[in-house]
């Protein structure tokens, strides 16, 4: 039998509302039927955007998923809670012979009690923001919408075969899929070595080896891929830009920008919109 997709699966629960649903998989689990658009790897939505633009907001954001992970890593059980700035998400790992095949976000919900006040003061003088937040979604409500992801998610993963047989590489497809997630982040192989339970030279190995590539030069690949359409399909400016895919440095960006495509940010921007 034929299921649909993790991402159309995922469509079709937040239908006709504001929730953000998100799936990263790890180690060698996934297949091609689980495969994410980038929107759903990531905790996403307006707030968010706005929040990491703030003064260290992406450090801030980065250290507050990455100790979910770990939390999700350790317990091996769903909780929920309040992110650093202030809204409510529910975290849930699926584990398969013990070990983390993915976790489930679900996110982008207000919670009144607590998280509204806090809210508020990070995003002053934009209190519209709030209108993009789902409101009254209970833990109760997201361990429902949890286990009927898990149970899709098992349900393609029972069937595929082993990984050694497949083109898709569930470990490198997965390391790529953690890589564009988070690249805006200051992400070390270190960090991702730790995350997926490899030694860090193995990954660095592996990595190259199915790229031809090394870990840094992917990561900025990347950045740079998601600065020529942020380029191209806003008005922000060079500096804004270089911030949100990464680069803390401006000069570093503009210096990587042209080793990737031969020319200036400004240049490709003048190009692309003549």
């Amino acid at each position: 039998m034929e299921y649909i997709s993790l991402h159309n699966f995922i469509n079709c629960l937040q239908y006709g509302t504001r929730l953000h649903i998100g799936v990263l998989f790890f180690g060698d689990y996934g297949n091609e039927k689980c495969i994410l658009p980038h929107a759903q790897q990531i905790h996403a939505g307006k707030i968010c955007t706005e929040l990491k633009m703030h003064k260290h907001g992406y450090k801030r954001c980065y250290a507050c998923r990455c100790a979910a992970i770990q939390k999700a890593m350790q317990t091996k059980k769903a909780f929920d809670g309040l992110c650093i700035n202030g809204i409510y998400e529910y975290t849930r790992p699926v584990v398969i012979d013990n070990n983390i095949a993915c976790i489930i976000y679900i996110g982008n919900i207000l919670e009144e009690t607590k998280g509204l006040e806090k809210l508020r003061k990070k995003i002053s003088g934009k209190e519209e923001l709030l209108n993009t937040l789902e409101k009254n979604f209970s833990f109760e409500m997201c361990e429902t919408f949890g286990a009927l992801i898990e149970n899709h998610i098992r349900i393609l993963l029972k069937d595929a075969p082993p990984s050694s047989a497949l083109v898709f590489k569930p470990l490198i497809e997965n390391i790529k899929s953690y890589i564009e997630a988070n690249h805006e982040y200051d992400i070390k192989l270190s960090d991702l070595a730790n995350t997926f339970g490899y030694n860090k030279q193995y990954i660095g190995r592996l990595f190259k080896k199915e790229t031809h590539m090394n870990f840094s030069e992917y990561v900025n690949m990347q950045r740079i891929r998601h600065a020529k359409i942020l380029l191209k399909e806003t008005a922000d400016s060079v500096i804004i830009i270089s911030m949100s895919v990464g680069f803390n440095n401006v000069t570093y960006f503009n210096k990587m920008f042209r080793k990737y495509t031969g020319i200036t940010p400004l240049e490709y921007r003048n190009k692309s919109t003549n």
